[in-house]
């Protein structure tokens, strides 16, 4: 599938499928872990993605089989089907895992240009890639729309898109606009079906205290601080879309408590209440989710050949 992105351009356009071919534009991470985790023999087509989403669209099936991609990687293999299910999660996994397709493959059933996915990063790269992972993924005919920085969509192709990437400053900026951009972007909000928040750390930052004081400090922050752009803009997406289905999904590599309860926080605040009492439940690779997070308190342990030394500068000497 010939895909035409670059940061210029408003929308990912998709043209004639190459199904002989590999997808013309750079893929994420998760491609690069799940084709070396693809087993000997694994049948063609997305074969095992199919048996944890037995409603893969065939052109999703086709583009991860031209990639060598059969395998899911054990994140996906545990947040697939939940996802596909409709629970709103928090992915915990290491970079390079896999999470884009983990929550990008369940979502292909569920979106259409009336009712959308909403990807939504913390730098415009990253928005990139997360279009240029889904583009090749989605049928024939719909397309993705990219909102950055210095680059925004038509209204009619904000309209016309199944799949919303974007940053949240560049999204704020728009909506605080008036015109056709911002109506179209408030209607495409009201169509949501799923909202993604990946690298939630980075979009739902938190502010250290330190000292006897800081519990003092960290009240007054939360009460005088403007909420960062994502939390803002989570908070009119879920007040303005009614769908009881909405999901949210959040993904990262440090998922911190803080950030999962700022992200609590925020949905609490749902006027439908629709996950009063039903947080997100935090998903992590099989062989963490059985493991004591206590004893090892980060989900992506560094290697024992990493070794950490300090050195000690004369004061004269320091320069800060």
């Amino acid at each position: 599938r010939a895909v035409r992105l670059a940061f210029g351009l408003a929308c990912v356009a998709h043209l004639a499928p190459h199904r002989s071919a590999r997808p013309s534009v750079a893929v994420g991470h998760g491609s690069r872990c799940s084709a070396a985790a693809t087993a000997a023999g694994a049948p063609d087509g997305g074969g095992g993605f199919r048996a944890l989403l037995p409603s893969l669209p065939a052109a999703a099936a086709e583009s991860l089989s031209a990639r060598g991609i059969d395998t899911p990687t054990p994140i996906q293999a545990a947040a697939l089907a939940r996802i596909d299910a409709g629970e709103s999660l928090l992915l915990h996994a290491e970079t390079g895992s896999g999470k884009s397709l983990a929550f990008l493959l369940p979502a292909l059933r569920h979106i259409s240009p009336r009712s959308k996915l909403l990807l939504i990063a913390p730098t415009r790269e990253l928005a990139v890639q997360l279009a240029a992972e889904a583009s090749p993924l989605l049928p024939a005919g719909e397309t993705v729309a990219i909102l950055s920085v210095g680059s925004a969509p038509a209204p009619r192709e904000v309209m016309a898109a199944s799949v919303l990437a974007c940053t949240s400053e560049a999204m704020a900026e728009q909506l605080a606009a008036s015109g056709a951009v911002a109506s179209s972007l408030d209607q495409a909000l009201c169509d949501l079906r799923l909202v993604v928040l990946d690298e939630i750390d980075c979009l739902l930052p938190i502010e250290t205290f330190r000292g006897p004081r800081a519990e003092r400090q960290r009240r007054a922050a939360n009460r005088d601080a403007a909420p960062p752009p994502a939390e803002a803009l989570l908070r009119r997406a879920i007040e303005l879309c009614g769908s009881g289905e909405l999901q949210v999904v959040a993904a990262s590599a440090t998922l911190s408590r803080a950030s999962r309860n700022k992200l609590g926080r925020v949905l609490r605040a749902d006027p439908l209440g629709r996950w009063y009492g039903n947080p997100p439940a935090v998903v992590r690779p099989a062989q963490l989710s059985s493991s004591d997070l206590s004893a090892v308190p980060r989900a992506v342990p560094p290697p024992a050949s990493i070794r950490h030394s300090y050195v000690r500068l004369p004061l004269r000497t320091a320069r800060f």
